[in-house]
């Protein structure tokens, strides 16, 4: 086995050799009798190990862990609804006047802004094709 390829193996299953595939443990226990750089790998390896272990205890004791899912099964037991709930979650009724009227202000102001002048509406007529050069697929024009 090349350092190399033990510092792929220690990356991947850690310190413990008891991780390691079979085929590579004769091998890895060889290099680390040989090899100083192999054992400075292998510490490397348990320090992120360590790390690693750390960093997955939980912050929270067990005890209160259990009481906060008791709290919780009690109130789903009990259907308890919190007093408080978060306007995203709340939808509020559909009221229809209010949206009636402000449709109705919007046509109202429409009316009289057409009326008074304010917005015009010009009537186009069908263009004649008098004046249009018409050209065929085949490249013809009249």
């Amino acid at each position: 086995m090349t350092l190399k390829e033990f510092k792929r193996y220690a990356e991947a299953y850690g310190a413990d050799l008891d991780r390691w595939p079979r085929s590579a443990r004769v091998d890895a226990l060889a290099l680390l009798d040989d090899s100083a750089e192999a054992r400075d790998l292998l510490a490397d390896a348990a320090v992120t190990d360590a790390l690693l272990d750390a960093a997955s205890t939980p912050l929270v004791s067990s005890r209160r862990e259990a009481e906060v899912f008791d709290r919780i099964a009690d109130c789903l037991a009990q259907r308890i609804v919190p007093e408080f709930v978060p306007w995203f979650l709340s939808r509020p009724p559909f009221r229809p006047a209010p949206l009636a009227g402000f449709l109705a202000g919007m046509a109202l102001v429409g009316f009289l802004s057409y009326g008074q002048g304010l917005i015009s509406f010009e009537k186009t007529s069908t263009p004649s094709l008098s004046g249009v050069m018409i050209v065929s697929y085949l490249g013809d024009t009249r």
